[in-house]
């Protein structure tokens, strides 16, 4: 089951490919056909060259006949006409020579053009004035061969029936005498045994002889697009149109670029590809067929065009037809949306009308809403902002309610300790240790010194960041540091009693135990320390930890 499977797929694969191959060739084909304007000019100069090499040898016939020859092979393939005529000239130049050689050499290539043109009378009469016993090994093939496609041109076209199999009888034998009579690697032996193999159906023979014929041949060379049209003929007979078509289109290439207007590629290949349903490409291929055909000037091809062009013209106008009726289709549908979409815009238009007006009431009552939204913004804010100040109020106010009541809770029990011990003393009659334990400040300093100890670390567990956010506010040469063993410093505690909410001087002397000119000047030092503004740098401390 994998095994059909993946046949499949790779028979998929292959179409596709070859599909785009020939899409390629043929891409090339129209683009040769376009520009065949330029290699007819080529020929045409290759031509005049020749013409004028010819004029300017005119006195020695011998050159004459040489340069006629090739003039006659650039015509050949190009215009009948003119290489008729300079093979009537060498047969003037060969009866003034009287060189036989010459002359049955001419009248054989002649005969031979002859039959490419129907002209099979006059063909016929040329070759019964050759005299085959007086012809050379070089000559006797192409004697042959002129009147083996004498009769295939007869029996080709005969409307008898008897008459036909004799003629076909008659370009048998001669096709035999062909055989006989040149070389096996010859290309002319290789094209009869080809054609063998392909009469007796046995087609992978005589795709292996095509092999050796491509190989004799150039795609520059005329020989190849003879070589290429065999092979489409093989291909053809096994059925596979594909291949059919890429040999017949690469024929066809070889035919342009050499200039060639006498060719049977480009009618079959229009042909086939109007059967395939691409009807412009085969138009523009049997009407530039048919040009270069009636330029060559042959009514056998132009017959055979003409049938073809008759057969894709009826093609061409019935799809033509088609079209314009399916324009005609859709231009009715067309009108028909067109009337709708009107009808549709006039009832928009009354919808946005009335919708205008809605809308500019809407947006009246939106810009009202808007700045109602704005202010209960504007007062929410403020209440948020209320909301955190006193929140932080009553934190702060529960940390040192707490933190006062065990102050005061210690110096109640100090203060009867040290009434114990004075009545135990006046009881001892110790009046005078009485009296120098009055006269000792000691006592005074350790209290206010535990009273800033605990200042401090309240104040710091409220505002652990405190030292941080303060130096944040003061120029970076100006940035206050504490002391091994401090917590706050003189300065530091002026500003967390400002952080507290006490901003008066005298109630900050009175804590601290300073005057009010020293706390006034602290905080002008401090002020002028700042990288805020003056004005500003209190509010920024009272900022310091605030609650977001």
């Amino acid at each position: 089951m994998k095994k059909n499977i993946l046949t499949i797929v790779s028979l998929n694969i292959a179409v596709v490919f070859g599909n785009n191959e020939l899409d390629s060739t043929l891409n090339v084909l129209d683009s040769e056909i376009k520009q065949a304007a330029v290699y007819f000019d080529a020929k045409e100069r290759r031509i005049e060259t020749r013409r004028v090499q010819r004029n300017e040898l005119s006195r020695i016939p011998e050159h004459t006949y040489l340069l006629n020859a090739e003039l006659y092979n650039e015509y050949k393939d190009y215009i009948s006409d003119s290489a008729v005529h300079y093979l009537n000239l060498n047969l003037d130049i060969a009866r003034i020579l009287n060189d036989s050689e010459k002359m049955y050499e001419t009248r054989m290539a002649l005969a031979y053009l002859f039959v490419r043109l129907g002209m099979y009378k006059e063909a016929s009469d040329l070759l019964e004035r050759v005299d085959r016993s007086s012809l050379d090994k070089r000559q006797l093939p192409n004697y042959y061969i002129a009147y083996r496609e004498l009769y295939l041109g007869l029996g080709q076209y005969s409307q008898n029936t008897m008459g036909r199999s004799q003629y076909w009888a008659q370009a048998k034998m001669f096709n035999d005498s062909v055989r006989n009579t040149v070389s096996e690697t010859s290309e002319e032996y290789l094209q009869i045994l080809e054609k063998s193999l392909r009469l007796d159906s046995a087609y992978q023979e005589a795709l292996l002889v095509n092999d050796q014929r491509l190989k004799l041949v150039t795609s520059d060379m005329p020989g190849y697009a003879l070589v290429t049209f065999h092979r489409s003929l093989l291909y053809r007979k096994m059925g596979d149109i594909e291949n059919e078509k890429k040999y017949l289109t690469l024929s066809a290439i070889s035919d342009v670029r050499l200039a060639i207007r006498d060719n049977a590629s480009i009618p079959i290949l229009a042909n086939l590809l109007m059967e395939g349903g691409d009807i412009n490409r085969a138009y523009l291929y049997i009407r530039s067929s048919l040009d270069n055909i009636q330029k060559y000037n042959t009514r056998i091809r132009s017959s055979e065009i003409l049938n073809i062009q008759m057969i894709i013209d009826r093609e061409y106008k019935r799809r033509n037809e088609e079209k314009s009726l399916q324009l005609k289709s859709l231009l009715i549908v067309a009108c028909l949306l067109s009337i709708l979409l009107i009808m549709s815009i006039i009832f928009l238009y009354k919808y946005l009308k009335r919708y205008r007006h809605s809308a500019q009431q809407l947006k009246e009552t939106n810009g009202e809403l808007a700045s109602f939204n704005q202010k209960l913004r504007e007062m929410n804010r403020a209440l948020k902002g209320s909301n955190l100040e006193v929140a932080e109020a009553n934190h702060i106010k529960e940390e040192y309610i707490a933190y006062f009541l065990n102050v005061c809770s210690k110096y109640i029990i100090k203060l009867d300790d040290y009434r114990k011990m004075v009545r135990k003393k006046l009881l001892g009659r110790n009046y005078e240790e009485l009296y120098k334990i009055t006269q000792d400040n000691t006592l005074v300093e350790d209290e206010m010194r535990d009273l800033f100890a605990n200042f401090d670390t309240m104040f710091i567990n409220l505002f652990p960041d405190f030292l941080k956010e303060f130096n944040a506010l003061l120029m970076e040469d100006e940035q206050i540091s504490v002391k091994k063993g401090e917590v706050l410093n003189t300065e530091l505690r002026i500003y967390a009693l400002i952080r507290l909410g006490i901003t008066d001087s005298s109630k900050i002397a009175d804590f601290l135990g300073y005057s009010v000119n020293t706390i006034y000047n602290y905080r002008t030092k401090m002020k002028n320390k700042s990288k805020v503004s003056r004005e500003e740098f209190e509010l920024f401390v009272k900022k310091i930890g605030a609650f977001n």
